[in-house]
């Protein structure tokens, strides 16, 4: 599976591409959006995709720009985006992002998440995770950005992460602790999304106790095609109660071949006095929320 390419496999491109470096310190970088001035409390969609570098794979910009044509989600949420490290290119005409690399490919490209969105963040964040990917030596990296919601005022934190893989369950918990803290901070709504290598029941239950924490919510699918690798989906998005999920509006899209993960959207609506996810009951709800050692 090319999500997971054995350690041979690893060496090897390795050997002929130069291997990755992480960056000297987290930073982000910008591509300005339109002069929208809030995002919509009633109808606010989400796209998320991890999608395995293929930006500039003109097969990937047909299936992206299919998504957003036919649901027009005013945020989206991206792992493993490659990007030029001078010029900037524009995503879609609608969207400007926020871009937190956490690879420098070599001395053009980095790679790392993407937030965009119809209007520009108040703040932004990005966090490089402490435990670093074995062979490479490069960590992985979560994306914060918050986002005005009208007619509310209320601020609206999105956090976009793409989880560390190949170490142990103590090193996942590592990088997911840290990021918990981060958002403990928040006051408001809240939505977490990205591509989580849960690819073990344990680490499932990592990351259920720690959104439960948070007192977050899994969007749940009717169709679930997500990404799996032991039987274990490995992307999710989470919401705060204030945020509803539009019924009807969680999809996977199993139509798409540009990336090994498969797309993600969801509908929420704003509203203040919480609510229960409007979606049947996710696989996570079943697992005891528990520590690992």
């Amino acid at each position: 599976m090319r999500l997971f390419p054995t350690l041979v496999s690893l060496l090897l491109l390795f050997s002929l591409s130069g291997c990755p470096m992480p960056p000297e310190h987290a930073v982000t970088l910008d591509h300005p959006a339109p002069a929208s001035l809030a995002l919509p409390e009633d109808d606010l969609r989400l796209l998320n995709w991890n999608i395995y570098k293929q930006l500039d794979n003109p097969q990937w910009q047909h299936e992206f720009g299919g998504l957003i044509n036919d649901y027009r989600p005013q945020l989206i949420t991206l792992q493993e985006t490659n990007l030029p490290s001078v010029l900037l290119p524009p995503l879609t005409s609608e969207h400007g992002y926020v871009f937190a690399p956490n690879l420098v490919l070599n001395k053009r490209t980095l790679s790392g998440v993407m937030t965009a969105a119809t209007i520009a963040p108040s703040d932004q964040l990005s966090l490089l995770s402490d435990v670093k990917e074995p062979i490479s030596n490069t960590p992985k990296v979560a994306l914060i950005t918050e986002y005005q919601l009208a007619p509310s005022g209320q601020v609206l934190l999105v956090a976009n992460i793409h989880a560390i893989n190949f170490v142990s369950n103590q090193d996942f918990a590592t990088q997911v602790s840290a990021l918990e803290r981060r958002l403990a901070k928040h006051q408001g709504p809240m939505i977490l999304s990205g591509d989580f290598n849960t690819w073990s029941p344990a680490r499932l239950k990592l990351l259920a106790a720690a959104t439960s924490r948070l007192g977050l919510q899994p969007v749940s699918f009717s169709q679930d095609e997500r990404t799996r690798f032991f039987g274990s989906p490995l992307d999710h998005i989470f919401h705060s109660t204030d945020l509803a999920v539009v019924p009807g509006s969680a999809k996977v899209f199993d139509d798409t071949d540009s990336s090994d993960h498969q797309p993600m959207m969801v509908g929420f609506r704003y509203q203040a006095q919480g609510f229960a996810d409007a979606e049947i009951g996710s696989k996570l709800d079943a697992i005891p929320l528990q520590t690992v050692e």
